[in-house]
C-alpha cells in the first residue's frame, strides 16, 4: 500500500530523492533558532515531502506539534499519549504483564522517566477504544536542549552519543506487544509510528536498551560475541557498560562463530534492529530486576527512514 513501485530502479531513484530532500531541508532548519518549551518547532516540517512519503495512504490527524501523532490503519489506531492520559493505566499494565510474567507483586510497570516521555501506543479498535496492544516509550532530546537524563545512563556510559555533533537524540525503550498479537503486525505499526515521530522531530540518532531473556549472560556468550564482531558501533559513537553491572562474558573468537546461526538465535527485537542497520555498543550489562542481559542499540535515523519509505503494509490488517 506504501509506494508499490514497478521497478527496482524507480524505487532506488525515489529513495535517493527522499534523502536529497532531507539534506536540503536540514540545511534550512540549521538556520532556524526558535525554541519553545524545550521543543524545536519548525513551521511546515510536518507537511514536508518526506512526511507525506512516510505516511503514505494512512489516514492521519496531526497538529503542528511534532510530538503529536494519530494515525488510523485499518482497525488499528497509532497515537502518542502523555503520562497523564487515562490510557497510561492500560500501557503500564501491558508492560507489567510483558516484562514480569511470573510476578504478582505489582499491577503496573512504572518509573520516574514515564512523566517525561511520549508514549507511542497501538490500539485495536475492534475490541474497544482503549484496548492497547503495543507500546514504545520515547524520550526526546532536541539538539538545543543541553541537559536530559536518559534511562540508558543507569546501565551504560552514553557520553559519546550525548556529545555527538549536538544531535537530536531519541531514546526508545519499554517496547512490548500484547501476547495475542505477536505475529508481526503490531511491531510494524509501532515502527511506522516511530518513523513518523523521527521525521516530525528531526531525530538524528535513536538508541535504547534491548534484552536477552535471562540475567545468566553466559547463556548468550556466542550471540554477544557475534554482535561484537559483526555489528559493533563506530568508535566515535561507542558506548560502554557501567563496571558494577558489566556482564563479564568471554568473547568467542570470530572464526568460531557461524554468523547466520547466531543471528537466528537473537531475540526478535534485536534481530529487527539489526535488519535495519543498527549498531550495538560494547559489552552488556546484567539487569537482575528484569532478569535480563541488556545491550545498547544505536541507530542512525536515515536507516530506519529508508526501511520505512520502501515497506509495503498490505499485510497489516
Amino acid at each position: 500500500m506504501l509506494f508499490q513501485l514497478k521497478t527496482k530502479e524507480q524505487k532506488n531513484k525515489e529513495v535517493e530523492q527522499n534523502f536529497s530532500n532531507i539534506d536540503k531541508l536540514k540545511s534550512m532548519f540549521d538556520k532556524v533558532k526558535f525554541v519553545a518549551k524545550n521543543v524545536i518547532y519548525v513551521k511546515k516540517w510536518s507537511e514536508s515531502t518526506l512526511q507525506t512519503k512516510i505516511l503514505g495512504n494512512y489516514q492521519s490527524t496531526k497538529n503542528n506539534n511534532g510530538r503529536h501523532l494519530n494515525i488510523k490503519q485499518g482497525s488499528f489506531l497509532i497515537k502518542i499519549i502523555k503520562d497523564s492520559d487515562e490510557l497510561m493505566e492500560k500501557v503500564k499494565k501491558l508492560r507489567q504483564k510483558s516484562f514480569f510474567t511470573k510476578s504478582t507483586d505489582k499491577e503496573f510497570d512504572t518509573d520516574e522517566f514515564d512523566k517525561y516521555c511520549d508514549h507511542l501506543v497501538v490500539i485495536d479498535r475492534t475490541v474497544s477504544d482503549d484496548f492497547v496492544v503495543g507500546t514504545y516509550r520515547l524520550l526526546l532530546k532536541p539538539k538545543f536542549l543541553k541537559n536530559q537524563k536518559f534511562y540508558s545512563q543507569s546501565e551504560f556510559d552514553i557520553s559519546s552519543l550525548i556529545n555527538y555533533k549536538q544531535s537530536t537524540l531519541l531514546e526508545a525503550g519499554r517496547s512490548c506487544v500484547h501476547e495475542k498479537y505477536r505475529d508481526g503486525r503490531i511491531i510494524k505499526l509501532l515502527w511506522r509510528g516511530l518513523a513518523t515521530y523521527i521525521v516530525n522531530n528531526q531525530v538524528e540518532l535513536i538508541f535504547g536498551c534491548a534484552s536477552f531473556p535471562s540475567s545468566n549472560y553466559k547463556l548468550f556468550s556466542k550471540q554477544l560475541s557475534y554482535l561484537h564482531h559483526y555489528h559493533i558501533t563506530p568508535e566515535k559513537l561507542n558506548t560502554f557498560p557501567h563496571k558494577n553491572l558489566k556482564a563479564n562474558f568471554r568473547l568467542v573468537d570470530k572464526s568460531l562463530i557461524h554468523s547466520e546461526d547466531e543471528f537466528r538465535k537473537l531475540p526478535p527485537l534485536i534481530k529487527a534492529y539489526i535488519r535495519v542497520g543498527a549498531w550495538v555498543g560494547s559489552g552488556a550489562i546484567v539487569d537482575n530486576k528484569f532478569n535480563t542481559t541488556d545491550v545498547l542499540i544505536i541507530l542512525d535515523s536515515k536507516k530506519i527512514l529508508k526501511k520505512y519509505t520502501q515497506l509495503s503494509f498490505n499485510k497489516v490488517h
